[in-house]
Protein backbone atom coordinates (compact mmCIF):
# COMPACT_ATOMS: atom_id res chain seq x y z
CA UNK A 1 0.00 0.00 0.00
CA UNK A 2 1.28 3.23 -0.97
CA UNK A 3 1.53 6.17 1.17
CA UNK A 4 -0.56 9.09 0.74
CA UNK A 5 0.14 12.33 0.25
CA UNK A 6 -1.63 13.62 3.38
CA UNK A 7 0.98 11.52 5.09
CA UNK A 8 4.21 12.76 2.86
CA UNK A 9 3.84 16.28 2.65
CA UNK A 10 4.58 16.98 5.93
CA UNK A 11 6.54 14.38 6.35
CA UNK A 12 8.76 16.20 3.66
CA UNK A 13 7.91 19.79 5.72
CA UNK A 14 9.48 18.43 8.73
CA UNK A 15 12.48 17.00 6.85
CA UNK A 16 13.04 20.48 5.39
CA UNK A 17 12.68 22.57 8.59
CA UNK A 18 16.28 21.75 9.54
CA UNK A 19 17.48 23.65 6.19
CA UNK A 20 15.19 27.05 6.72
CA UNK A 21 16.46 27.22 10.02
CA UNK A 22 20.09 27.26 8.94
CA UNK A 23 19.51 29.47 6.23
CA UNK A 24 17.82 31.94 8.67
CA UNK A 25 20.51 31.37 10.94
CA UNK A 26 23.04 34.10 8.85
CA UNK A 27 23.53 37.25 10.23
CA UNK A 28 23.26 39.26 6.88
CA UNK A 29 20.89 36.88 4.82
CA UNK A 30 20.10 40.23 3.12
CA UNK A 31 23.47 41.27 3.29
CA UNK A 32 25.49 42.38 -0.56
CA UNK A 33 29.17 42.90 0.50
CA UNK A 34 29.59 44.66 -2.87
CA UNK A 35 26.43 46.99 -2.47
CA UNK A 36 27.79 47.27 1.03
CA UNK A 37 30.91 48.57 -0.31
CA UNK A 38 29.29 50.90 -2.40
CA UNK A 39 27.05 52.25 0.79
CA UNK A 40 30.34 52.58 3.05
CA UNK A 41 32.04 54.90 0.13
CA UNK A 42 28.79 56.97 -0.63
CA UNK A 43 27.23 57.26 2.87
CA UNK A 44 29.82 56.26 5.70
CA UNK A 45 33.69 57.16 4.78
CA UNK A 46 33.38 60.81 4.83
CA UNK A 47 32.60 60.68 8.66
CA UNK A 48 35.08 57.82 9.15
CA UNK A 49 37.67 59.92 7.18
CA UNK A 50 37.10 63.18 9.34
CA UNK A 51 37.34 60.56 12.79
CA UNK A 52 40.31 58.59 11.78
CA UNK A 53 41.88 60.37 8.84
CA UNK A 54 43.32 58.85 5.39
CA UNK A 55 40.52 56.92 3.56
CA UNK A 56 38.56 56.33 6.99
CA UNK A 57 39.84 52.47 7.61
CA UNK A 58 41.31 53.34 10.58
CA UNK A 59 37.77 52.72 12.04
CA UNK A 60 37.99 49.30 11.37
CA UNK A 61 41.96 48.32 11.44
CA UNK A 62 42.14 49.91 14.68
CA UNK A 63 43.36 47.30 17.66
CA UNK A 64 40.51 48.81 20.11
CA UNK A 65 38.15 48.12 17.74
CA UNK A 66 34.46 47.25 19.15
CA UNK A 67 32.72 44.49 16.83
CA UNK A 68 34.05 41.38 18.03
CA UNK A 69 31.67 39.21 16.03
CA UNK A 70 29.48 39.00 13.07
CA UNK A 71 26.18 40.42 15.17
CA UNK A 72 27.79 42.67 17.13
CA UNK A 73 29.11 44.22 13.65
CA UNK A 74 25.34 44.53 12.45
CA UNK A 75 24.34 46.23 15.57
CA UNK A 76 27.76 48.51 15.56
CA UNK A 77 26.21 49.58 11.95
CA UNK A 78 22.74 50.02 12.91
CA UNK A 79 23.95 52.07 16.51
CA UNK A 80 25.65 54.37 13.58
CA UNK A 81 23.38 54.43 11.30
CA UNK A 82 20.22 55.95 13.94
CA UNK A 83 23.08 58.27 15.49
CA UNK A 84 24.36 59.83 12.37
CA UNK A 85 21.22 59.66 10.61
CA UNK A 86 22.50 58.48 7.34
CA UNK A 87 19.03 56.37 6.20
CA UNK A 88 20.36 53.79 5.24
CA UNK A 89 17.41 50.52 5.05
CA UNK A 90 17.50 47.43 6.47
CA UNK A 91 19.27 45.98 3.41
CA UNK A 92 21.52 48.43 3.35
CA UNK A 93 22.83 48.16 7.19
CA UNK A 94 23.14 44.23 6.26
CA UNK A 95 25.32 44.96 3.41
CA UNK A 96 27.37 47.19 4.88
CA UNK A 97 28.02 44.67 8.14
CA UNK A 98 28.82 41.98 5.21
CA UNK A 99 30.83 44.36 3.29
CA UNK A 100 32.61 45.53 6.94
CA UNK A 101 32.85 41.84 7.38
CA UNK A 102 34.59 40.25 4.63
CA UNK A 103 36.59 43.18 4.14
CA UNK A 104 38.34 44.00 7.43
CA UNK A 105 36.90 41.63 10.11
CA UNK A 106 36.80 38.43 8.64
CA UNK A 107 34.19 36.76 10.63
CA UNK A 108 33.12 33.27 9.96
Amino acid sequence: MKPSLRVLLPAIALASLPLAAAAQSDVFPFGDAKLGKKVVEEKCSGCHVARFGGDGSGMFTRSDRKASSKQSLLAWVQRCNVNVRTGLNGEEEESVAAYLSEAYYKFK
